[in-house]
């Protein structure tokens, strides 16, 4: 009998959801059973935070459902992929970003690190990266080690391409953040791909690449409508944006 399981890739940040899910009907339970408060009509104003968090939570469930893949395929499209490439994913979680490049590789290697966090997606753990590459027949392309994205365990210029999701908005300070890109591109090959996406500090990523001796280091924004409206309703301090950079020859 033929395997009838599918891949799992999570709930991402699922402590935030639960949070907004909760606060969200708190307010709206609010308005229903106190919509004055000394006298004043607040219903509105509690109607409107429900709103708001409700939005927020049911909006990053959908990202982990839908929008995630969406975006791994246009961050992956910037590659120019021949299919024999050495790529490292850097912070690979679940393995959604490593099994979509394993995917496009026909005689390469998919290589994930990172430390698997619980709080940053449900069921977060190595093994569950290897169970989601051979559900999606690529389980031969694909290998995961454990280590710290600031101090990757590999040697120097060994991957065509380095690619991340999501991880540098973790890096508590700026110097982190740099230690972590000096990483990428240590050991990134000259001429090889470094890709990524994340919702802050891209502006700063794009000046430590240049600083790092990358060409071409940009910006661009990604997301379709759903981000689009969030942005808005995070006045504009959520704008998703894909980095991406070559590695000079020597």
């Amino acid at each position: 009998m033929s395997d009838m399981r599918k891949p799992d890739y999570g709930i991402d940040s699922p402590a935030i959801v639960s949070s907004e899910l909760i606060i969200g009907m708190l307010a709206m339970a609010l308005a229903v059973l106190k919509p004055r408060v000394f006298d004043l009509q607040v219903r509105w104003i509690e109607v409107a935070a429900g709103t708001y968090f409700l939005y927020g939570a049911f909006s990053m469930l959908r990202y982990s459902k839908v929008g995630k893949f969406r975006l791994r395929e246009k961050l992956l499209d910037m590659i120019s992929w021949r299919g024999d490439e050495t790529v490292l994913d850097v912070g690979c979680g679940k393995g959604l970003l490593l099994v979509g490049a394993a995917r496009r590789l026909k005689t390469g290697k998919a290589i994930g690190v990172d430390v698997w966090l619980p709080h940053a997606v449900t069921g977060n753990r190595l093994e569950a990266v290897l169970l989601n590459a051979e559900l999606e027949g690529v389980g031969n392309r694909v290998e995961v080690q454990r280590g710290d994205v600031r101090e990757l365990p590999f040697g120097t210029e060994v991957f065509d391409v380095v690619l991340s999701n999501f991880v540098l908005h973790e890096m508590n300070t700026a110097a982190d953040r740099e230690r972590m890109l000096h990483e990428m591109v240590r050991v990134l090959r000259p001429s090889g791909r470094l890709a990524l996406i994340d919702f802050i500090f891209t502006k700063e990523c794009v000046q430590v690449l240049d600083r790092a001796g990358l060409v071409d280091a940009t910006r661009s924004r990604v997301g379709g409508l759903g981000f689009w409206v969030g942005a808005v309703l995070m006045l504009g301090t959520f704008q998703l944006y894909a980095v991406t950079a070559t590695k000079g020859a020597p």
